[in-house]
């Protein structure tokens, strides 16, 4: 698999799904959240440093060969990642599919 590295509000959750809609292909993240693993998926989805609760540190870098970053105009990606938070304080639905 190849890591998918970006700061929380960039659109990554949108982007997972999207490789995985058109790969077929499993995806997962650094917390292994879906329990899928990490030798039977096409990415794994990180905001490390940013958000330390990961395993990142615990996975074994021989999976790990390339990656993709997802960059977004921080202008547009700080409020979005607040608006995650709000959403999430507040248990309402996601902005993201």
């Amino acid at each position: 698999p190849i890591w998918q590295a970006s700061f929380p509000g960039c659109g990554s959750r949108m982007t997972w799904h999207l490789v995985q809609a058109l790969t077929g292909i499993k995806t997962n993240n650094d917390r292994n959240s879906n329990g899928w693993g990490y030798t039977n998926v096409v990415a794994a989805k990180t905001h490390y440093p940013f958000i330390r609760d990961t395993m990142f540190e615990e996975l074994d870098p021989k999976y790990f060969h390339r990656a993709m970053l997802i960059l977004r105009n921080p202008v547009h990606a700080i409020p979005s990642y607040f608006n995650a938070q709000y959403e999430e304080l507040n248990h309402l639905s996601t902005h993201t599919v």
